[in-house]
């Protein structure tokens, strides 16, 4: 078809429209089919009445955006059509076009070509310059598609009666300049049911303004990270739950703020005692005690380089290690015992995380918590002090034993998104596509984009 627009003559129907011209316009580089009405106003009937005693009024003409059959040209169906007048109830209105998406001036076929484009995971940018589509009607296609399937999967969770009983909240990045969204999931299922701009309180405030209190009213635990803002707001609206504190976030922080900071304080030591004894070497003279001082000095850094090669060794848990790496770890630990009793420290909060019964759990992080602020390590000492104040947080997790692990997961899903869509503009079209592809693949009209 259309091999040579000079010697192409075309002649076919569509519903009650017929295409008998074409028209090659070079300066927009844009195909255009003419089709025609050729419904006879006899067989008309009024869609606002049901009169069939209507005329013709005026006439009009439609542009539709199609399917290219060439890469690089635009596609547009031109489409005559009548608008007619009820006799009866003088209401004017237009004939239909059958083959018209409903969501955008885009063809039925184009519409499907865009949605199963944007399956493969292509960018609406993408799509937008092979369909010759603007972008804005795309990301209205998808849009009308995901808003479908997420009202399918909460209408069919109400009439199953179902509520959360177990929430995870997190914040995540939207945009450089530390430009943050929160999201909040239900652990059960894995779906996010809400996403706001923002990482504050007043941000999580409308997280529960925005959800039916009734929805919510069965929720038992909320899973967060030890941000102070977002249990307030729980304790605010739903005091009956329990907050836990991610176990994964808070070793996370005892690592960054206990470990590493005595580690690299234990490293500070030993070069303030390599320059000591490089002044030392400096005003000595004599052969025997310029050999021992160069002995120290370089034993003062090997420790050094052992002690900052450690990081990794001190973070990993114990049955991690291979034998060899933790008989080297023992050895330096031996020598240094503010960074042995973090280790120590960091080794029984792991196994507290590990309890299942709420009275171990309690009298087990009390003792951990006096022990950290008796140990006089002054990293160890403010870790304590800081967090001793969430401590149900953490005994909390022995009843609950949930994290926001599945959340974080879907944080790399959203980045993967950011990257397809080279970012969004629309704040609330990405965070539908949040939700959308948080949800199982048989409620997914189009698949997750991975």
């Amino acid at each position: 078809m259309l091999l040579d627009r000079n010697n192409t003559k075309i002649r076919f129907t569509c519903q009650q429209f017929e295409c008998t011209e074409f028209r090659f316009i070079d300066k927009d580089r844009a195909l255009v089919f003419d089709f025609r009405s050729r419904l006879k106003t006899e067989d008309v009937t009024c869609k606002y009445c049901g009169s069939r005693s209507v005329e013709v009024h005026d006439n009009s003409t439609v542009y539709l955006k199609d399917i290219p059959l060439w890469v690089g040209i635009k596609q547009f169906v031109s489409v005559w059509i009548h608008r007619y007048k009820c006799k009866e109830c003088k209401r004017v209105f237009s004939e239909e076009i059958g083959f018209k998406d409903p969501d955008a001036r885009v063809t039925d076929r184009a519409a499907n070509a865009v949605r199963a484009l944007l399956a493969l995971g292509l960018s609406i940018s993408s799509v937008a310059q092979y369909t010759g589509i603007h972008w804005d009607t795309i990301r209205k296609l998808q849009t009308v598609v995901m808003e479908n399937a997420l009202e399918t999967r909460s209408r069919l969770l109400k009439e199953q009666g179902y509520k959360p009983k177990y929430l995870a909240v997190d914040e995540f990045a939207i945009h450089k300049g530390q430009i943050y969204a929160t999201c909040v999931m239900d652990l059960e299922l894995g779906d996010v049911i809400w996403v706001g701009k923002g990482r504050s309180a007043e941000t999580f405030s409308c997280f529960f303004q925005d959800i039916s209190p009734d929805y919510l009213n069965e929720v038992k635990a909320v899973a967060m990270d030890m941000n102070a803002s977002f249990n307030l707001v729980v304790r605010e609206y739903l005091p009956n739950a329990d907050i836990v504190y991610d176990r994964y976030h808070v070793q996370s922080l005892f690592g960054k703020e206990v470990l590493s900071e005595t580690r690299l304080d234990e490293a500070r030591k030993h070069s303030m005692k390599m320059k000591d004894l490089k002044e030392t070497l400096s005003y000595t003279t004599g052969r025997a005690d310029r050999s021992y001082l160069s002995h120290r000095k370089r034993d003062e850094n090997r420790k050094r380089r052992e002690i900052k090669g450690l990081r990794w060794s001190l973070l990993t848990n114990s049955k991690n290690l291979s034998e060899e790496q933790q008989s080297s770890l023992k050895k330096i630990l031996e020598d240094h015992k503010d960074l042995a009793a973090c280790y120590a420290m960091k080794e029984e909060m792991n196994r507290l995380f590990e309890l299942k019964e709420p009275k171990d759990a309690q009298s087990g992080w009390m003792s951990w918590f006096e022990a950290a602020k008796e140990s006089e390590i002054k990293a160890l000492v403010k870790f304590a002090k800081t967090n001793l104040k969430r401590i149900e947080g953490f005994i909390a997790h022995a009843t609950h034993p949930i994290t926001t692990g599945k959340l974080e997961g879907l944080n790399n899903k959203i980045k993967v998104a950011k990257r397809v869509g080279y970012g969004y503009r629309n704040d609330d079209y990405f965070f539908t596509l949040i939700r959308y592809i948080s949800l199982p693949n048989n409620f997914m009209l189009i698949p997750r984009i991975s």
